[in-house]
Order: C-alpha cells, then structure tokens, then sequence
C-alpha cells in the first residue's frame, strides 16, 4: 500500500510538472479579450480629456492676448498669432483642427474700455475621432487703461 501511495504521489508530481506555464497560457488567453475593450475605452477617454483640456487652455490664451492688447487694431493680429502658435504646437500633436472657431464678446464699447468684461468662446473638433469641445473664458479689461 505504501508502494501504491509513492507512485500516486510521483505520478502527481509529473503531471504538475508537465502544466508548468499553462496558467500564463491560459491567463493571456483569458485576460487579453477583457483588456483590449478596456484600452480602447481608456484611449478614448484620454482624447475627450485632452480635447477638452486644449479648448480651455486656447480660450483663456486669447482673452488674455485680448485684454492686454495696446489697441483695438492689433487684437486680429495678435489673436491670429496665439492661434498659429497653438496649431504648430499642440493642435498638430493632438490631431485637432487647425482652424478653430473663435466667438468674442465685449460688455462695453468699445471693447477695450476699463472694466470691460472680454467673453471669448472656442469651438474645437478632433480630426482623428470627430469630437469636439468648446470653452469659454473671461477677463476683465484693466481698469486704469487709457482706451
């Protein structure tokens, strides 16, 4: 009986060492379908996440650029000059197009009086996956400026 057990004992020990690494074999043929749906949704997730980011940022450069404007003649230029910065850098990197849609709206007139509030809202679109993002932000003209 002794003898019995000790083959039964060999035997199992065999068999354990013929499945070494069929578990890795069989996690990955598990585990990969769960993870390719996941980073799929996490790519995803991380371009609305940087669209969105971008937009915020690009609005609040151009109220900034406008508020601080020496006159009302030189906000185009110097609107149009953050937007190429912008395109060369991060709206390149990012797939995003390179035209966005600029709105800006003044509380006085003109729009460059002290206290003044300068409303800016951008409109992006992702090249890559269509979507798109818009921001607003607002700054208030100085008060002590010579219009």
């Amino acid at each position: 009986m002794r003898t019995d057990r000790a083959k039964n004992n060999r035997r199992f020990i065999k068999s354990l060492k013929d499945e070494e690494g069929s578990a890795i074999v069989e996690f990955i043929i598990f585990a990969l379908p769960l993870f390719v749906p996941l980073v799929i949704y996490l790519t995803y997730v991380n371009q609305s996440a940087q669209i969105q980011y971008e937009a915020r940022n690009f609005a609040r450069q151009i109220a900034r650029v406008y508020v601080t404007s020496p006159s009302q003649e030189l906000t185009g230029a110097r609107i149009q000059s953050v937007t190429n910065v912008f395109a060369e850098s991060t709206f390149a990197a990012n797939k995003i197009d390179l035209q966005p849609r600029i709105e800006i709206h003044c509380s006085l007139n003109p729009c460059l009086s002290p206290n003044g509030k300068i409303e800016v809202k951008v409109f992006l679109t992702s090249q890559a996956t269509g979507r798109s993002a818009n921001a607003t932000a607002i700054q208030t003209v100085d008060a002590w400026r010579n219009s």
